[in-house]
């Protein structure tokens, strides 16, 4: 009996020692504050309540869990696919909205509501970025998938949102404005985005985006924004992960700082470069990239929080003259050398004053020298990069909860700007005519130290038991244009039913040109911000607490547009305008329970004019329709997702071939009115997904594979035009590409 009494409490104690920690900290949404109190809790296996610092924690066996998190006068919140690993802390914090209605629905929390994102909102946790196919756990990619959201092609990560361009998207990291989040990006060269995220995907905890229609605090860009909130180091034991895939391998690792404070340290580094020479592939080149995350939190005090943000991006991309032979794209057949250095740091003081006022202050500097020389295959020079900027900035941002029934939030910051930009482009490389015939050219600019500044007002009143009115003002002076300008801003929310809302935003949206722009001829320094009115009208019904079915009307109206009508001189001007206006259709599961998904279907149509009265043309990046169809699901063990995507083909323009002397052509636009006027045929793509978990006693390993294109349908991205060929040929994506990766967390 003794025997078996001492067996019993062994196995007992053994299965405790393999158990893992669910942490975090429960706070108010408008106010910062901690909540006292609320109830943490899993089904069949226990719950919890917070402490008077909002701190909970919870002990469990490994596994994926739902976690039910509720407060008294506050709206129940539930956080989806909570994975626990033996012998491992996980940090899930989590943020309640008051609740003014007697009888408030339980959220998933990625429908959870945001009064900086009141229309358009949607938001991925780290789970969700991972189990999406096609992205290789990518977050841009995981974007692309989202309603109204596009790329180019498979090839760059940009988001092209509602019609815009890539360059109207804003983002933030940890509160800290980003100018591009993508590594090889061709923003200085061939007007593309990047090709993957600078940041890995294991340091992400939250990333929300806005489509259109954010609030006053966001400002600067015309079309979207993108908000990363990094996860937070385990503070009771020192872990990591190790995660590796066909082309990146890194590391993570939490480490505490006493009992008050955590270090999550991450390092990545690329090897495509050295795959590539394994296998002798001659036409892609030799990326290579690293990068280094620090984020430590610090409390202070009871109430006073300081996050330490230090983020360090290197990139270099190769292409010998041999390679450059081979590349299919006429734009890319150069002999390049390019690099980027990238520095972000920055200090967050979060502190929650008095009973319902809360406040963030941030400090941030930030720097990138990008450089590049492109060779034609004759040896002579075609291009040539030599881009330095620093900027460093302060800001304040508060809320007050007046009452349960109104808050405001004010706030305002200043950043100071320097820049020296080299930029060489010589003539005669294009069969585009206008392009042909553009004379050799070299600029700097030289900027002094500029400053900037904003300031914003925003108050969330609760007007009725079911309607909320979200007025807001933003003031931006611009240091580079000397231009102060306001923008306002309104947004509504009518609880029609407890599940069922509409909701209204729109507003003033103002984006300066860019330095680069400014940086290409002396001219340019006379132009002044672009404008975009948003209107925004949807409903969503919450089908259930992790089902929601959402259908947004929205329209952009552009003026004052930086528009390049003539490529024969880098002279730009503000002259330009545009529209765009679609509807957004879906359906979206969060990750919970057996099934997981969404099915989006989106319309546009989307027009620019290179002066107000003259000639409409379809946008460069306008799908008129988008079908996606995303769903996950666990058999025996086994993740599998798929993705199905059915696009219109993007716009091109019909050319005439001109015959300069024999066998050389030049291609020439034979009307205004061809411009964009017809499109490459529609793409269609199937993405798939499969991942195993396994759990160990002190650790989990989760192998994957993420296959692209796994039909290998050829899809048109772009015309090449040579210049001893009358007639362009259709560049097009239709190789099937596997991804093999693995997760080891210890």
């Amino acid at each position: 009996m003794v025997w078996l009494l001492g067996c019993l409490l062994f196995f007992g104690l053994a299965a405790q020692e393999n158990n893992g920690a669910l942490v975090g900290r429960i706070t108010d949404a408008i106010s910062g504050q901690p909540i006292g109190g609320a109830e943490v809790s899993v089904q069949g296996q226990g719950q919890t309540v917070t402490d008077t610092e909002g701190r909970y924690r919870l002990t469990l066996a490994p596994g994926t869990y739902d976690v039910k998190i509720s407060a008294v006068g506050y709206a129940p919140l539930v956080l989806n696919e909570v994975k626990i690993t033996a012998q491992r802390t996980t940090v899930e914090d989590a943020r309640l909205r008051p609740a003014i209605e007697e009888r408030v629905e339980v959220r998933s929390g990625a429908f959870a509501e945001n009064d900086e994102m009141a229309a358009s909102n949607i938001a991925l946790r780290r789970a969700e970025i991972r189990e999406t196919p096609g992205t290789g756990g990518d977050p841009l990619r995981a974007f692309d998938a989202l309603p109204g959201v596009s790329s180019v092609s498979t090839e760059f990560a940009d988001l092209i949102v509602r019609g815009g361009a890539p360059d109207e998207n804003l983002y933030f990291i940890e509160n800290i404005p980003v100018e591009d989040f993508t590594y090889y990006t061709d923003r200085f060269d061939n007007g593309r985005g990047g090709r993957l995220a600078i940041l890995a995907p294991d340091v992400f905890e939250r990333l929300d985006f806005s489509a259109g229609g954010f609030g006053v605090r966001y400002g600067n860009k015309l079309s979207s924004v993108l908000d990363i909130k990094l996860r937070s180091a385990a503070r009771d034991r020192v872990q990591g992960v190790l995660f590796a895939d066909s082309g990146t391998a890194g590391v993570t690792v939490e480490t505490p700082l006493g009992k008050r404070g955590g270090w999550l340290f991450s390092a990545r580094r690329s090897y495509i470069d050295v795959a590539f020479k394994v296998i002798d592939l001659k036409n892609f080149g030799r990326p290579r990239n690293f990068d280094f995350i620090n984020k430590i939190d610090l409390d202070l005090a009871p109430r006073h929080k300081l996050v330490l943000t230090a983020l360090n991006f290197f990139e270099r991309f190769t292409l010998t003259r041999d390679e450059a032979r081979r590349i299919d794209r006429r734009v890319d057949r150069l002999e390049t050398v390019r690099s980027s250095r990238r520095a972000v740091l920055g200090a967050r003081l979060d502190s929650a004053l008095g009973a319902g006022a809360f406040s963030q202050l941030t400090v941030w500097a930030s720097g990138q020298h990008a450089d590049g020389t492109f060779r034609r295959l004759n040896g002579l020079l075609q291009r040539a990069r030599d881009l330095r900027d620093a900027e460093i900035g302060i800001k304040e941002e508060a809320s007050i909860a007046v009452s349960r029934r109104l808050s405001v939030d004010a706030g305002g910051g200043l950043f100071f700007e320097q820049a020296d930009y080299y930029t060489f482009e010589r003539g005669g490389f294009s069969p585009l005519e206008e392009e042909f015939f553009a004379p050799t050219r070299s600029h700097r600019l030289q900027l002094d130290t500029t400053t900037s500044g904003y300031a914003y007002a925003q108050a969330s009143w609760r007007a009725a038991r079911r309607l909320t009115v979200i007025p807001g003002i933003r003031l931006d002076r611009y240091g580079t244009t000397r231009e102060t300008l306001a923008s306002p801003r309104l947004a509504a929310r009518l609880a029609v039913a407890p599940r069922l809302a509409i909701r209204l935003a729109g507003g003033l949206y103002r984006q300066p040109p860019s330095l680069f722009i400014l940086s290409l001829a002396p001219e340019n320094r006379r132009l002044r911000a672009m404008r975009a009115v948003h209107a925004v009208a949807g409903m969503e019904w919450l089908v259930r607490e992790d089902v929601r079915f959402v259908v947004e009307v929205y329209r952009k109206d552009y003026d004052a547009l930086i528009v390049q009508p003539t490529r024969r001189a880098p002279v730009f001007y503000n002259t330009g305008a545009g529209e765009a206006e679609g509807i957004d259709v879906y359906v979206q599961k969060a990750l919970a329970g057996r099934f997981a998904g969404q099915v989006a279907y989106s319309f546009l149509r989307s027009r620019r004019r290179f002066d107000r009265e003259g000639p409409s043309f379809p946008a460069d990046f306008a799908r008129p329709h988008q079908l996606t169809l995303i769903g996950i699901t666990r058999v025996f063990g086994f993740g599998l997702a798929a993705k199905y995507r059915a696009a219109s083909g993007l716009p091109y323009t019909p050319t005439v071939p001109v015959e300069l002397r024999p066998g050389f052509f030049l291609q020439r636009i034979a009307r205004p009115a061809d411009r964009n006027s017809r499109r490459l045929p529609a793409s269609f793509s199937l993405d798939l997904r499969v991942e195993r978990r396994f759990d160990f006693g002190r650790a989990s390993f989760a192998p994957y594979v993420d296959m692209f294109n796994v039909t290998g349908r050829n899809n048109s991205t772009e015309l090449n035009h040579e210049f001893f060929s009358p007639a362009p040929k259709r560049l097009q994506e239709g190789r099937f590409l596997p991804i093999f990766g693995a997760r080891l967390e210890f």
